[in-house]
């Protein structure tokens, strides 16, 4: 297995090219959708974490354990 120096890409992507394109305006709607899917996950994903925090240890019902 060889290594790869710090923060370059693997073998595999070293031949990749980037190319961007300077637009007049931009996509505001398209922008939009992404910060708004954005906001719904990071809800989503609070909301998951504060629901399982929040849940009381279940109870066996009353009853000890046996010795």
């Amino acid at each position: 297995m060889t290594t790869q120096p710090q923060g370059s890409p693997p073998e595999r992507m070293r031949d990749y090219r980037i190319e961007a394109e300077l637009r007049a305006s931009p996509d505001l709607h398209k922008l939009a959708q992404v910060f708004i899917g954005m906001a719904q996950s990071r809800a989503r994903h609070e909301h998951q974490t504060t629901t399982c925090q929040e849940r009381p240890p279940e109870q066996s019902g009353g009853q000890g354990v046996e010795s």
